[in-house]
């Protein structure tokens, strides 16, 4: 698989987002340069802004060239169509929400979304299927856990390989065990229960009456740190579908115990 690099523009968001000094990278046309500019027949090439030094000045030919100057050129096999042109990262509950536009002459096939714990060469794929081109420029990453760092990388997908953006460092404030809202509520015929766990232990989800009844215990088990979902079907344990009316619904997870009210609508 080729390993090519687009750019990235990185942008202030409700995170933090950390990374060494980042050089702009502009997409140029396909060909070749000469002393004076201009494009004529050729490979193509990426340029990399390095300083602001002396006026541009580039060579022409196949190999890589380096020129005193603004530029750096780097010869590659084909023309990139296209850059990565922003990545904003935001903190949403206790999910990363990465977000990327691109400026585009020719369609990818689409995206994959990787993350890193460690060193830049231990990136794994966030996503299960490539993400469509006209589906991207969004990802939720549920799986992120709080007072962690992370690295993130997009990868654009062609039939040519897969071009990598450059890799940017968040860090998650540290979360505690938190119960969400369910949803839809009020419900008919069924609801998803949200948690949050901040560390892994024994948690349970059970649904009390108004009078403090157990209707039914949905889940009582080991689990993993990080946000779990459960559904209730509005049935109690023996499986009858329970009467209208409010209910609620208790998290105990170690020492922590919420609870929330939700409503039945029959």
């Amino acid at each position: 698989m080729k390993n090519r690099l687009l750019c990235v523009v990185l942008a202030a968001s409700a995170v933090v987002w950390t990374s060494s000094a980042l050089g702009a990278e502009y997409q140029v046309l396909h060909g070749t340069f000469g002393n004076g500019g201009g494009i004529r027949s050729g490979g193509g090439y990426i340029c990399y802004d390095t300083a602001g030094q002396p006026a541009i000045g580039i060579a022409a030919g196949a190999s890589n060239i380096v020129k005193a100057g603004f530029w750096y050129c780097a010869g590659i096999s084909s023309t990139v169509d296209v850059a990565i042109t922003s990545f904003f990262g935001a903190l949403k509950d206790d999910a990363v929400v990465l977000s990327w536009s691109t400026s585009a002459s020719t369609s990818f096939d689409g995206f994959n979304v990787y993350r890193s714990e460690e060193a830049e060469e231990a990136f794994a794929k966030l996503n299960a299927a490539l993400i469509p081109r006209e589906l991207g420029g969004i990802y939720t990453d549920e799986t992120a856990l709080g007072g962690t760092t992370y690295l993130y990388r997009i990868g654009a997908v062609s039939s040519e390989g897969e071009w990598f953006s450059q890799s940017v460092s968040l860090t998650l404030p540290p979360r505690p065990t938190s119960l969400y809202q369910n949803y839809p509520n009020p419900f008919n015929p069924s609801t998803s229960i949200p948690y949050y766990l901040s560390r892994a232990c024994r948690a349970s989800i059970a649904i009390y009456d108004i009078s403090g009844r157990n209707v039914r215990t949905l889940a009582d088990r080991l689990e993993t740190a990080g946000r779990h979902a459960i559904p209730w079907d509005g049935t109690n344990n023996s499986g009858v579908q329970v009467g209208s009316g409010v209910y609620y619904y208790r998290l105990k997870a170690g020492k922590d115990s919420i609870t929330k009210k939700l409503v039945v609508v029959r």
